[in-house]
């Protein structure tokens, strides 16, 4: 039971540093264990102090950074050394999500539009996408070479393991959000 909270709660941390559209989608969870008055909007049924985001978010950043630091063997100093490089790539990498989610909305528009299919468009969209895949690559092997400055390879292969398995557990968090599945969590691997 205390795994799959730390797990539950790694995962929150995870959605939160990696994911800010899902972050932005978020509710507190305390929401959903209070009883529905019909008459009254969740958000004014909360408990006093029970809806303090910053300070949850705050929580989760600490705990993502103890599960960095524990799984991949990083000192204090490579710690304040990963912070600002995460932080950075961090930034890039959701920009060019949310250009490739534009684009991809882009191009399922243009293929539905039977009255006119616009073909160059299309090509362009597609070009797009292809680019920004190659930019996504270009990013992860310049992040892999800022690593590269302050982590040995073993922690560089724990690190980008550790962000996969957050990234796959974020993915799952969102399917089971669409879906409206509970399902039991599954715990982030060691």
């Amino acid at each position: 039971m205390i795994r799959v909270r730390v797990v539950a709660f790694c995962a929150l941390v995870a959605m939160l540093m990696v994911a800010p559209a899902a972050q932005a989608q978020l509710r507190p969870r305390a929401e959903a264990a209070l009883p529905r008055n019909p008459g009254v909007p969740r958000r004014q049924q909360l408990p006093e102090g029970g809806g303090n985001r910053a300070q949850l978010e705050r929580r989760f950043q600490q705990m993502l950074y103890q599960v960095t630091r524990q799984r991949v063997g990083l000192t204090d100093e490579q710690m304040k050394r990963l912070v600002p490089v995460n932080q950075r790539f961090t930034t890039q990498r959701r920009g060019i999500q949310r250009q490739e989610r534009q684009t991809r909305m882009a191009l399922r528009d243009a293929i539905q539009d039977s009255s006119q299919v616009d073909q160059a468009k299309i090509t362009e969209y597609l070009d797009r996408l292809l680019d920004l895949q190659r930019q996504r690559v270009e990013l992860l092997a310049q992040e892999q070479k800022d690593l590269a400055e302050f982590m040995t390879p073993l922690q560089r292969a724990k690190y980008t393991a550790l962000q996969e398995q957050v990234r796959q557990r974020i993915d799952q968090m969102r399917r089971r959000r669409v879906t409206g599945d509970s399902a039991a969590t599954l715990p982030l691997k060691p």
